[in-house]
């Protein structure tokens, strides 16, 4: 029983080091010019410039849309993410939680992030996820929006595009939530 608490201490640490590294990836690498990622940058400038008042893309371009791990910006950010979590988690629970399951769940996190990720973020767009991302996304037909944490995403990314300057989270919810409340502080 004792040694089970430290396994949901690690999945709650690695949930809120998801959505603050998704927050924190969003809003200073993709929303701040910098030398380092300026390919990432000038891509999702150019994503945001191409998106209209009804949230399509100019010509239906799906470039920019979805997270493809395979390209080798993908794998590159894929194995940087893992290492630094890999890492850090390591520090803080290898002696109550084995390096097997540090690993699988970090990689696990990293294939919602990437499921998530492509299937909502083309169906904001317009465009189904089954047919222009690799690796695919759940197919639209599917998608329920009436479904508590379907509505939040679509809502956050929707109010994302319209004023630019927050709501960075679209898979793990949690640090917008925690910005919006200290911003009313």
């Amino acid at each position: 029983m004792y040694y089970n608490m430290y396994y949901i201490i690690f999945f709650i640490s690695v949930y809120i080091l998801s959505t603050i590294e998704e927050w924190l990836a969003h809003k200073y690498i993709m929303h701040k010019k910098s030398n380092v990622f300026k390919k990432i940058y000038d891509n999702h400038l150019l994503h945001h410039i191409k998106t209209q008042k009804n949230y399509t893309i100019i010509d239906n371009n799906p470039d920019y849309i979805c997270f493809d791990i395979f390209s080798m910006d993908g794998l590159v950010q894929c194995v940087v993410l893992f290492t630094v979590n890999y890492g850090f988690l390591y520090m803080l629970f290898h002696n109550y939680v084995s390096s097997y399951a540090i690993s699988a769940t970090i990689i696990l996190f990293i294939m919602i992030n990437v499921l998530v990720w492509n299937t909502f973020h083309s169906y904001i767009h317009g465009m189904d996820a089954y047919e222009i991302c690799i690796p695919k996304g759940v197919p639209r037909k599917y998608i329920n929006e009436d479904n508590v944490y379907v509505k939040w995403v679509l809502n956050n990314h929707r109010a994302h595009h319209d004023n630019n300057t927050g709501n960075y989270n679209i898979v793990f919810p949690g640090a917008d939530f925690f910005v919006a409340w200290m911003s009313k502080r």
